[in-house]
């Protein structure tokens, strides 16, 4: 999937390579390798209706962007499941075709040092601030890519779920597809995939990936919001945000219910001393609650 016109560049934060195409070639690829080696060599790595993603990827229509929206159970979901659902070399070849994923990382995590962003920049990833709220720059961005064809992924709980099931999601979401259509006016292809296994093999206060685990994947099929985002164009419309969220974590939800059940780290610590304080969880700014 191309993408669209390259002059028409996104205003709010940067999305040109700092190393150059060559350099975003590399790090994607360098990336996606090391993602492919912890779940397809060390760990056992099923999918489930895979094909449609990757079809939709290759093939969707010039100029339509595509959202893609999962669970969040480790800190490694992005990228060794997402570096995982692409075969490697189209990682290694983005200069050719500039169709892998955008992310967003909390800059204190992510741009906590001028090599460090440069590299998540290489990688696609683009910066969020904490409690700047929907409007802030890193968000439009996402919404101006999305809408010129270009291919976004976000978690709309908007932090890590340490009971993992699917928490609430956030607005935000709701509020990115309604910015894309406003600016483009057509509707992005949603695809829900609902991951299992990725606590197991970086589990809370986790430092090195496991090995002998099981991860599963399940995507969903694409997902018709044509009868909301219609009323993207009212301002401020907050109530077609919610609804476009509702739908997207209703499907989540039912791929949740059939897919293989993810381990409650709440309940583990529990049982475990030391940690009286844990159950504090990590909120990612992202999406932030309504």
């Amino acid at each position: 999937m191309d993408s669209a016109i390259e002059s028409e560049h996104p205003q709010g934060v940067p999305v040109e390579p700092p190393w150059g195409s060559l350099g975003r070639d590399f790090t994607l690829g360098v990336v996606s390798l090391g993602s492919k080696l912890i779940l397809r060599w060390l760990n056992t790595y099923n999918t489930t209706n895979l094909a449609t993603l990757e079809e939709i990827v290759r093939h969707r229509p010039d100029g339509t962007g595509l959202l893609t929206v999962c669970n969040h159970t480790s800190t490694l979901d992005d990228p060794v499941v997402m570096s995982n659902l692409m075969p490697w070399h189209f990682f290694a070849s983005e200069s050719h075709h500039m169709g892998n994923r955008w992310s967003l990382c909390a800059r204190e995590i992510c741009y906590k040092s001028k090599l460090l962003g440069q590299f998540f920049l290489s990688g696609k990833t683009l910066p969020i601030e904490r409690g700047q709220g929907l409007g802030q720059p890193a968000m439009q961005t996402a919404a101006q890519l999305l809408a010129r064809g270009d291919w976004v992924h976000l978690f709309p709980e908007g932090r890590v779920s340490f009971s993992g099931r699917l928490q609430a999601c956030r607005w935000g979401v709701g509020k990115l597809i309604c910015d894309a259509v406003t600016q483009s006016g057509r509707d992005p292809v949603i695809v829900p995939f609902y991951h299992s296994g990725m606590a197991r093999i970086m589990p809370e206060h986790g430092r090195i990936p496991r090995v002998g685990q099981t991860v599963a994947v399940t995507v969903g099929e694409p997902i018709d919001v044509s009868d909301l985002t219609c009323q993207c164009h009212e301002a401020g419309n907050t109530q077609v945000w919610k609804e476009l969220t509702e739908r997207i974590c209703s499907k989540l939800h039912a791929l949740e219910e059939a897919a293989p059940p993810n381990p409650d780290q709440q309940s583990e610590r529990q049982l475990s001393p030391g940690h009286a304080d844990a159950h504090i969880e990590k909120q990612d700014p992202v999406l932030p609650e309504h």
